[in-house]
């Protein structure tokens, strides 16, 4: 399948990769980012058919920019909803806007955008709608409430939508990373964010990601977990949640270590306070 592929957070480091990735496969791109200078960067960087939009997903003028850009695109064949943000802390030192924050862009925006596509592409009797979630959708970490709680959001709506689109040649399809080297996860480990991220020896890079998205779109599962491991542990938390009071503890030594590792390797220093709420955030 190739045609038109538009992705969310497209001046991301998994959206580069990834759209690279597409643009081999023959897809002509459009990639919507914040950013107008990450947009350009990262267009810079793709052989291909490439095109740029900058939107703020959390305004409701641009979103509908983006929806409308969904319906009026007549080859779209795949959505990437890539966006997303995350302002690790605790619930009760965090400004409400930075809740409603996480929900806009994590939650809202995919929500509105795989609404668009499933209406365009369910008319077509084609089409692929690829979200990439987070392990945040099955495990909650604390410090990490609001990122959890749209993770969570997302997936319940996926997998809805999921049953609605089957039978109108849709496929709805969701990547579930954990940790993965992006300037977002540099930002987890710089300001207080759980170190039990960083509990297996190495985090996942973008190309990692970019691949199982591949996976996931040429696959029949509405999910792909990755690691595969991590993503097994996480389902079970998900099922029995009062499990993560009692085994979350016995790993906290393991993850702090492999936090200080990642810190050394990136030439990254924790801002002002971070070593001090490390324990509780995420």
């Amino acid at each position: 399948m190739s045609g038109a592929a538009i992705v969310t957070g497209g001046g991301g480091a998994i959206a580069l990769v990834l759209a690279q990735s597409l643009a081999q496969r023959g897809y002509r791109l459009v990639l919507v980012d914040i950013d107008e200078a990450r947009l350009a960067q990262s267009a810079s960087q793709i052989k291909g058919a490439v095109s740029t939009l900058r939107a703020d997903l959390t305004q409701p003028a641009d979103l509908e920019r983006v929806a409308d850009l969904i319906a009026q695109t007549p080859d779209l064949t795949l959505l990437v909803n890539n966006a997303g943000i995350i302002r690790p802390g605790p619930v009760v030192d965090l400004p409400y806007a930075a809740l409603e924050l996480h929900i806009a862009i994590n939650l809202l925006a995919p929500m509105r955008l795989t609404q668009a596509a499933a209406q365009a592409m369910s008319a077509r009797g084609a089409g692929c709608i690829l979200s990439i979630v987070s392990a945040a959708g099955l495990a909650a970490l604390p410090g990490s409430a609001a990122y959890s709680a749209s993770k969570f959001g997302l997936r319940g709506f996926l997998t809805a939508v999921s049953q609605e689109v089957s039978g109108h040649g849709v496929k709805i399809r969701s990547v579930f990373p954990g940790a993965v080297d992006t300037p977002m996860l540099r930002y987890e480990a710089t300001h207080g964010g759980s170190a039990l991220n960083f509990l297996n020896k190495d985090v996942l890079t973008p190309r990692d990601v970019a691949r199982a998205c591949l996976k996931a779109m040429d696959g029949r599962s509405l999910e792909v977990h990755l690691p595969f491991w991590d993503g097994v542990l996480a389902r079970i938390l998900c099922i029995a949640p009062d499990l993560m009071a009692t085994a979350l503890p016995h790993f906290q030594k393991s993850g702090e270590a492999g936090l200080q590792r990642f810190l050394k390797s990136r030439g990254l220093v924790p801002v002002d306070g971070a070593d001090a709420r490390r324990d509780v955030n995420g």
